[in-house]
């Protein structure tokens, strides 16, 4: 009877033993199955981002062709709907006022492209946005949305902001969300932002340089349009004292001179000429030609 019940005692306990075993190998199994599927999901997000990047390419060339800052700007809102999938987008640039932006283009709440180049605000340096353009942290995210994955749940952000740099300082920053869908800003989207900051940053700084030099180059244009001079030999009759133009035509001097310079010419007469002229008038040693060889013609 002993015996009985101490071979009934190991029976269950190799039982107890093969059931924990059975239990381990479930939660192996288990394991392994979430092990692989977050293998493939990074498998997946990784093939992902290297089809967003290769479209970062393509987007940056088609920025490249735009021909303002301002076209740039608003350009650059509208791929970021529709080439990385972002629900909104807005870029705003500092200026020389302290803590002071001025926006460009934007996505409102109803999802169409806003006109905001005539927007002003302040910013708090401490603030998120803040802390891109000041701080010059290259990637700022805000807020949690609660998402599962895998059977975990975690964070991610509401939305991030990406500075927007001119290869030495902080210009600007793109702010993203996905408030219209009411999801959150995802990790492959973040890392995106910030390369996407960093290319419209280098994109504004080539554009502004290259209106900056068509500007003082209209300039220079407009400036030397004004500018006719006179130089080189002039050909001048002995006799009539006519200068001959380029086309062999003999002019006035006067009407060649000022159809080659910005001089204008006003007549009078020197003291010489109006004595030769006006034999009986009597000039004074005070009295400028001009004066006497127009009051002569009123006589």
């Amino acid at each position: 009877m002993d015996d009985l019940e101490k071979n009934c005692e190991e029976l269950v306990a190799e039982v107890r033993a093969l059931r924990e075993q059975v239990e381990d190998l479930r939660r192996c199994e288990a394991a392994h199955d979430r092990v692989e599927e977050r293998l493939l999901h990074k498998e997946k997000t990784l093939r992902q981002l290297g089809s967003r990047l290769a479209t970062l390419v393509e987007v940056m060339n088609e920025l490249s062709m735009t021909g303002s800052v301002d076209g740039l700007c608003r350009r650059a809102v509208e791929l970021a709907r529709t080439r990385f999938e972002f629900d909104r987008a807005g870029i705003w640039f500092r200026t020389d006022e302290p803590n002071t932006v001025v926006g460009s283009f934007g996505v409102d709440e109803t999802g169409e492209i806003s006109d905001e180049r005539v927007l002003k605000r302040r910013v708090d340096p401490d603030a998120p946005d803040g802390r891109v353009l000041f701080s010059k942290e290259p990637l700022v995210t805000t807020g949690a949305v609660k998402v599962k994955e895998f059977g975990d749940a975690r964070n991610l952000p509401e939305q991030a902001f990406a500075a927007i740099w001119d290869g030495e300082q902080v210009i600007g920053h793109i702010s993203v969300d996905n408030r219209l869908r009411h999801e959150p800003v995802t990790e492959e989207q973040c890392e995106l932002l910030r390369l996407f900051g960093a290319a419209i940053g280098y994109l504004c700084t080539r554009k502004r340089a290259e209106e900056d030099r068509e500007h003082l180059i209209a300039e220079l244009q407009e400036a030397l349009a004004k500018i006719k001079s006179l130089s080189g030999l002039l050909p001048i009759c002995a006799a009539c004292k006519r200068i001959r133009d380029d086309k062999g035509y003999w002019e006035q001097i006067e009407r060649y001179v000022e159809a080659h310079s910005e001089a204008e010419f006003s007549h009078g007469l020197c003291p010489e000429c109006a004595r030769k002229l006006y034999p009986g008038l009597k000039l004074s040693q005070s009295e400028p030609a001009e004066d006497a060889g127009a009051r002569s013609e009123r006589r």
